[in-house]
């Protein structure tokens, strides 16, 4: 499946999708990092990034729901690097949209401790 467009088109896909993500248009990033999963070989690499930038998308959009699904996806597939630690994060955030407060708050601990931030005060 990762030979239906090349690693190039991929890149610039995935570009395309942040971009549309940090200039507020969501419905536009959701639409490109749906089509990445889709191309991309699931528990892949690029899958786990395109389901990292759904959670993503899903948190701006309010939805805790489906960012947890999103984040879970990204976060399955083997050991997370030290770049996917702010996996966490928005493993907090999902999870504190849907009401978990407490579970938020652990991932969000766990996200400073990867993170080397774990001995500075944070603001709620």
């Amino acid at each position: 499946m990762h030979d239906l467009i090349t690693d190039q088109e991929r890149k610039t896909l995935s570009v395309l999708a942040f971009l549309f993500y940090r200039m507020g248009m969501e419905e536009r990033a959701k639409r490109v990092y749906a089509a990445l999963a889709e191309l991309s070989e699931p528990g892949s690499s690029d899958y786990r990034f395109a389901m990292a930038g759904l959670a993503a998308v899903a948190v701006e959009l309010g939805d805790g729901d489906e960012a947890f699904a999103r984040v879970k996806e990204a976060m399955k597939g083997g050991p997370l690097s030290s770049r996917d630690v702010t996996l966490h994060l928005i493993k907090g955030q999902a999870l504190w949209l849907q009401g978990r407060k407490e579970e938020a708050q652990a991932a969000r601990d766990e996200y400073l401790y990867l993170s080397g931030q774990n001995g500075q005060e944070v603001k709620e």
